[in-house]
């Protein structure tokens, strides 16, 4: 999968979970969705693209938050 898609996609349920009240249930809640629904290979993707900075599009803060708990 392209890097770009990979970013859009987990900034939409980054948006989703966004909308709870606690932040940290939010970017808990992100973190278990990647780990439940993603493969192994597109979470290792998206942790190349976080380590690497390797993204044409904006990586939202609560996916970044949640990559610490993958």
């Amino acid at each position: 999968m392209e890097n770009k898609q990979l970013v859009i996609m987990a900034n939409q349920i980054a948006s989703f979970f966004m909308a709870y009240p606690d932040e940290n249930e939010g970017i808990q809640g992100v973190a278990n969705h990647i780990e439940k629904f993603w493969s192994p290979k597109m979470r290792k993707q998206l942790m190349e693209i976080i380590n690497n900075n390797d993204s044409q599009t904006e990586i939202l803060e609560y996916v970044l938050k949640a990559s610490k708990h993958l």
